[in-house]
């Protein structure tokens, strides 16, 4: 028996990807690394009742904090089966309102989105099986030629981005514009990460889910907006394209990174169950080595962590 591992599990596409994961890996122990223990303890309960899956576990894991990161790795490491078969990066968020921090002091879009998801994927390499997957729950907001009406990405090295500068732009002009940079984030980290992977079988790609209206993503948005989001544009999954359920995205998150029909696919940009061209910024080679360096100087991780060469 192997291990997968998702965060982001207990609502919206990361609840359905957990649900189908369940379904599709019936003999494989799920791991669902929650932020709130007592939320993920009921998520299991209600995946064991709907799909009979008898090997699910939720382990605390704050993305707000490094040191949270730390202690999930080192309890995972004390599992009795700890070969991971499939990691799932789904958490994220998307705050609009004034600038917040993290734990350590990272403004907490960047830092969650990218910095930490990035870290945790680094510290469980050495515990990756040989064909392991891990995958990256991007965004097609990260392609300003995709015209989603988000702010477009603007790329700087991790460390400006943590750090941001004062502006008198509005929060959700700024908030926005922070979540897009951080999905460009995870697809630049994607493309790198699988080139220091490619003497390897381990398989990396990057997922978009597409619109996704009545998630929990919206939360931080005013109280007018936030109804629209969950009330309104719903319906727009029978007119627009890429535009769909949490239910759908989240069975196409789990089929990207365990499904046997995309076990050849390594370094890819899916949107949806299609492999497509993701922004032109994401293939620049600068950018992918400015924001390794950068941000494995931010996390201070050292070699002897991991087992990917950091330089």
């Amino acid at each position: 028996m192997e291990l997968i591992i998702l965060t982001g599990a207990t609502s919206g596409i990361g609840f359905e990807c957990a649900m189908q994961m369940a379904r599709i890996a019936p003999n494989e122990q799920i791991i669902l690394a929650c932020r709130n223990q007592k939320s993920g303890d009921k998520v299991i309960q209600n995946i064991k009742q709907k799909t009979g899956h008898k090997n699910l576990i939720c382990m605390p894991l704050n993305l707000g904090s490094l040191q949270s990161v730390r202690e999930f790795t080192v309890q995972f490491s004390k599992q009795p089966n700890n070969k991971i078969i499939a990691l799932i990066n789904n958490a994220g968020i998307q705050n609009v309102a004034e600038t917040q921090y993290t734990k350590d002091g990272f403004e907490v879009t960047i830092g969650v989105n990218h910095l930490a998801s990035t870290y945790l994927t680094l510290l469980l390499l050495p515990f990756m099986d040989s064909n392991a997957s891990i995958t990256f729950t991007a965004s097609g907001t990260h392609d300003p030629k995709q015209k989603t009406g988000m702010e477009p990405p603007i790329f700087k090295s991790a460390k400006e981005l943590v750090y941001p500068t004062e502006t008198n732009e509005k929060p959700m002009t700024v908030g926005q514009r922070r979540y897009t940079t951080s999905k460009l984030c995870n697809v630049l980290t994607t493309y790198e990460l699988q080139r220091k992977l490619s003497k390897t079988n381990i398989r990396v790609n990057a997922f978009d889910p597409g619109f996704v209206p009545g998630t929990g993503l919206a939360r931080n948005y005013p109280p007018f907006l936030r109804f629209i989001s969950d009330h309104i544009l719903p319906v727009l999954r029978y007119f627009v394209h890429n535009v769909n359920t949490a239910q759908v995205s989240g069975k196409r998150l789990a089929n990207l990174a365990y499904a046997d029909q995309y076990k050849n696919f390594k370094g890819k940009y899916f949107e949806g169950e299609k492999e497509i061209k993701s922004s032109a910024d994401s293939y620049n080679k600068e950018y992918q080595d400015i924001l390794w360096t950068s941000t494995i100087d931010l996390l201070g991780i050292k070699q002897n962590e991991t087992s990917v060469q950091l330089v």
